[in-house]
């Protein structure tokens, strides 16, 4: 009931989605209520023919005195019950069949897969008419006939999901727990990849309309029933005369099948979580001229950022995952960013790289790269046309992906991905030379050249995270964003992939942006350290004065978490779990889990205090965690 209820919110959060729905229910229910509305007989002539639409007669009358309103709102009940049930049928078959070929693969997969590619060979349209004028023209067999030519869409969306979902961790666990393949198929595989074959349902169902009123429009429908089809055929003879008769009909079967598949779009955009948070195709954001005043390239910190804040539209709600952030990066420095899953630290490194989805806005700051401003009052510099990031990205600026399998292309070499992204910003390039390139680069990270040749699940995780690694540095930029580069890696493979990506920092002379939720990390790597909470940086320091004296109470909570090998066994420190950040963003956002709270947290914010050795923390009592006595500067 919950789930169907999210359902139609999501429908009707849209207002083509909300019209289109209303469209169909209207027509739904005029359909099943036909019988019992005070119409007018649809089949009976009478004498006043021609009529033009009056109180009377709402549509008008036809050549046989029939009233064409009640005809047409009698075509709506046939257009929909084959609509209905041609879809269902199409949708039952077409889900099993593609099921079983996605699900069991090999000579079963061949055999369906090329039964699904015989009937889409075939015209669908014509396939239905040589089936209904074989075997009789009705209603169940038109249903019949459109179902019969239209399950292989069904089926081949099927097994495409199919496909990618058996081997989920989920369904290998329900086989290893003794269900049958019957079972996993009909209770976990086919529930997970419904959902775009009933948006294509809708789709479906509009093509059934279309395909029954063509076929009673050349004379092989229902020869018992109203139909829509009919009735334009009726009236393209008397269009000078009584155009009525055939606009009547025309219209209203043009309002349903575009609702149908309006409410297809809506399904679609209700049950897809990726749409609606992301949605649709790029935007393209206002922009500004680059500021006359900036250094240029080569002149001051790699990185600066002042007062950034970017937030994402979910629905009508707004989100705020980076809150006015400032800090700078010196040239060939290196800066962790850390705090716990959701704090805004992997939407800081995307709003530098200005690759935000859809549904984010920056909503103020500033940014330059390497002295050339990129972002300027929330709005991206753009120069004759081109934003001035883009060509930044990978010459200036590159990031190392937190998860290569996903950021790696599945069908393609690792050579020729790391060749296609040199000649695309070297351009006149040839392959030779950004072979070459990628070999050298293979050098660098220590990987043989023979791996080059590999696809993405020929590699190791740590080798596919070394490749992601060189795929960042082939066109040799200045400062790298490094976004959880060790996830999902055990202990071992993640302290050499950081040894190396320090140890080529310091060889090449890179200024390094490590983003981690992971302290220890972090300490190893990292010449500063700025934690963040709630899209806020709450303190930043050298690493040595971060571990050593931390002045904010958050984190001092991720240090106590950290496990220490050699000392005295204790127990790890944690925090209560997260409440709503929205109902304490005008006092310290940490208070509600800040075992040191006062009054005083919890209504005013904390302002920045400056302690010694560049350590900022922004806490009321920074001075007084602080281990000695500070000096202190409130700004």
């Amino acid at each position: 009931m919950g789930r169907g209820l999210r359902l139609l919110r999501g429908v009707v959060s849209t207002v083509p989605g909300a019209l289109s729905l209303a469209v169909v229910l209207l027509a739904l229910v005029v359909a099943l209520a036909a019988p019992w509305l005070d119409l007018a007989d649809p089949v009976a002539m009478g004498r006043e023919v021609y009529k033009a639409p009056s109180a009377a007669h709402w549509f008008g009358t036809d050549n046989f005195g029939r009233d064409v309103f009640s005809r047409v709102i009698w075509g709506t009940r046939v257009a929909l019950v084959v609509a209905i049930g041609s879809a269902v049928l199409s949708i039952v078959v077409g889900a099993i069949i593609g099921a079983i070929a996605g699900y069991f693969g090999g000579l079963v997969d061949a055999a369906l897969s090329r039964l699904f590619d015989v009937f889409l060979l075939i015209p669908t349209f014509f396939l239905v008419l040589l089936i209904v004028a074989l075997f009789g023209a009705s209603l169940p067999m038109t249903m019949f006939a459109i179902a019969l030519t239209t399950w292989p869409r069904s089926a081949r969306i099927m097994r495409s999901q199919v496909l990618s979902l058996k081997s989920r961790v989920y369904v290998q666990a329900a086989l290893a727990s003794g269900a049958s393949h019957r079972q996993v198929i009909v209770r976990h595989v086919i529930p997970n990849g419904i959902a775009p074959i009933l948006t294509d349902g809708a789709l479906l169902m509009g093509l059934a309309v279309l395909t029954e009123a063509g076929l009673s429009f050349l004379g092989l429908g229902d020869q018992n029933s109203v139909s829509w089809g009919r009735m334009i055929f009726e009236g393209q003879r008397q269009l000078r005369l009584a155009p009525w008769m055939s606009i009547a009909p025309g219209v209203a079967m043009l309002v349903l099948v575009a609702s149908l598949n309006l409410l297809g779009d809506a399904l679609n955009y209700a049950m897809n979580p990726q749409l609606r948070t992301r949605g649709g195709a790029p935007r393209r954001r206002g922009t500004a001229p680059p500021p006359a005043d900036e250094p240029g390239e080569g002149h001051g910190a790699i990185l600066r950022v002042d007062n950034l804040s970017l937030a994402y539209r979910v629905g009508r709600r707004q989100i705020v995952a980076v809150d006015g952030v400032s800090f700078s990066l010196s040239r060939g420095g290196s800066l962790g960013i850390v705090g716990e899953s959701g704090c805004g630290k992997s939407s800081l490194g995307s709003a530098l790289l200005q690759t935000v989805p859809n549904n984010a806005d920056f909503l103020s700051g500033t940014v330059s790269i390497d002295g050339q401003t990129v972002l300027a009052g929330g709005r991206p510099i753009a120069r004759q046309g081109r934003l001035r990031i883009d060509a930044l990205r990978w010459t200036h600026i590159a990031t190392i992906f937190q998860s290569a399998m996903n950021a790696l292309n599945p069908v393609a070499t690792v050579e020729r991905q790391l060749v296609d992204a040199y000649r695309h910003h070297r351009r006149g390039a040839s392959r030779a030379e950004a072979r070459e390139r990628a070999g050298a680069v293979f050098d660098l990270i220590g990987v043989p050249r023979s791996r080059l040749n590999a696809y993405p699940h020929e590699l190791s995780g740590g080798m596919r995270q070394r490749a992601m690694i060189a795929l960042s540095l082939m066109l040799e930029p200045k400062l790298i964003i490094a976004d959880e580069p060790t996830t999902a890696l055990d202990m071992l493979i993640q302290d050499q992939i950081l040894g190396e990506i320090e140890e080529l920092r310091r060889r090449l002379g890179l200024s390094l942006i490590l983003v981690s939720h992971d302290m220890g990390a972090v300490s190893e790597t990292c010449e500063r350290v700025a934690v963040m909470y709630a899209g806020r940086i709450v303190e930043s320091a050298p690493t040595s004065v971060i571990f050593s004296r931390p002045s904010h109470p958050y984190t001092r909570a991720l240090i106590d978490a950290l496990p220490d090998l050699t000392g005295a066994r204790r127990k790890l420190a944690s925090l209560p779990a997260v409440t709503d950040q929205a109902t304490c963003l005008d006092a310290c956002r940490f208070a509600p889990r800040c075992p040191h709270a006062t009054d005083l947290c919890r209504t005013v914010s904390p302002p920045v205090v400056t302690l010694m050795d560049g350590h900022d923390a922004e806490c009321h009592y920074a001075a007084d965690f602080a281990p000695q006595p500070r000096e202190e500067l409130v700004r």
